[in-house]
């Protein structure tokens, strides 16, 4: 029993490295055809990963992408496809600017306001879409990129009218200081919301493996049908797995106003927001959607976008050839689930 546990877990682990192996490859070959040297993505990653600031940029970049990437797989565990952490994450930073810019309260108090409201309004946002799927049985793809659309607009306008700073009209409010994480070294953008997410990830993990709701979710996940028949409250299952992606979007986009030094604001054009709800699948992936394994993609991930960061400014590189990198790591993950679902599609259209 104990062998074959290990094999399963280095089947599962040996697919997002083969994965991350064949990204690479690509990326040297197309570095190598656009007239670069192909070791240059190596360069990046080396300065990313045995840097001092390599390493704090990639760690500091992790933080809402470890947050967004659980939103995608919890979601996934219950057997849902939820793809509104973007909009999520918009909605948790702009409440986060309300509450900590509008409010004046004291140092602790003031980051324990600004956090709450923040993640409330995530797990707030995804009624609406937990109501369509359970009740109108809407596909949440719909409904959340219909809610993500939604919340870029709504936050568009919060932040050029009533959140915008009067001394500078191309952005929101600052986050008063109270409310502001300051950084971990000084310089850089990593401060102890790094360290917020990493307990996210841990009580996901709990919540999900250790409790009874989370094996209800994961039963959900695995067959809807027979969790059902088995006594178990789907919905609710469903509605609990919303939730906390809900909260765990809200708190990225805490993370990206009160733990961003040293803008500690939002753009006009929400620029340093977008992103990271879609860059979270490609690391919930590499993490096979699972808390623990979710961590360590994310600073992986973080690596490569502070490599690429690294590879514009000092090599002259396209920062697009890091997408194709993450790209082609998306895509061959997914190879398996959208082979398993071509054949179904082909087995339903035979019976037919």
């Amino acid at each position: 029993m104990g062998l074959k546990s290990f094999w399963q877990n280095l089947k599962m682990v040996g697919g997002p490295i083969f994965a991350i192996l064949i990204g690479l490859l690509v990326g040297m070959i197309v570095l190598g055809v656009s007239g670069y040297n192909p070791l240059d993505i190596f360069r990046g990653l080396a300065y990313s990963f045995f840097t001092k600031y390599g390493i704090i940029n990639a760690l500091a970049m992790a933080t809402p992408l470890m947050l967004t990437a659980i939103t995608w797989a919890v979601g996934i565990r219950a057997g849902v496809f939820n793809v509104g952490a973007e909009g999520t994450l918009m909605i948790g930073a702009v409440t986060a600017i309300a509450a900590g810019a509008l409010f004046k309260l004291p140092v602790g108090l003031h980051h324990l306001v600004a956090l709450t409201v923040a993640v409330g309004a995530g797990v707030l946002w995804t009624i609406p879409v937990a109501y369509l799927k359970i009740k109108r049985n809407v596909h949440e793809v719909v409904s959340t990129i219909m809610l993500n659309w939604v919340a870029n607009f709504l936050v568009s306008f919060l932040v050029v009218w009533p959140l915008r700073d009067p001394e500078w009209p191309m952005r929101s409010l600052k986050i008063l200081p109270a409310a502001r994480f300051q950084p971990l070294v000084a310089g850089t953008n990593l401060t102890l919301v790094f360290f917020l997410s990493i307990a996210f990830a841990l009580i996901s993990y709990v919540l999900l493996w250790q409790t009874k709701i989370g094996q209800h979710v994961r039963a959900t996940g695995f067959n809807p049908e027979a969790a059902r028949n088995c006594g178990i409250n789907v919905p609710m299952a469903t509605v609990f797995a919303f939730g906390i992606g809900g909260a765990a979007a809200g708190l990225a986009g805490y993370a990206l106003t009160a733990g961003l030094p040293p803008l500690w604001s939002i753009s006009e054009k929400l620029g340093t927001l977008i992103g990271y709800g879609f860059n979270g699948i490609c690391v919930a992936a590499i993490g096979v959607n699972h808390p623990l394994g979710i961590i360590f993609a994310a600073i992986f991930f973080g690596g490569i976008l502070s490599s690429r960061s690294y590879m514009q400014m000092f090599l002259g590189v396209s920062p697009e050839i890091t997408d194709v990198v993450a790209g082609v790591i998306v895509l061959i993950l997914a190879l398996p689930e959208l082979s398993k679902m071509f054949w179904q599609w082909q087995r339903k259209k035979v019976m037919v």
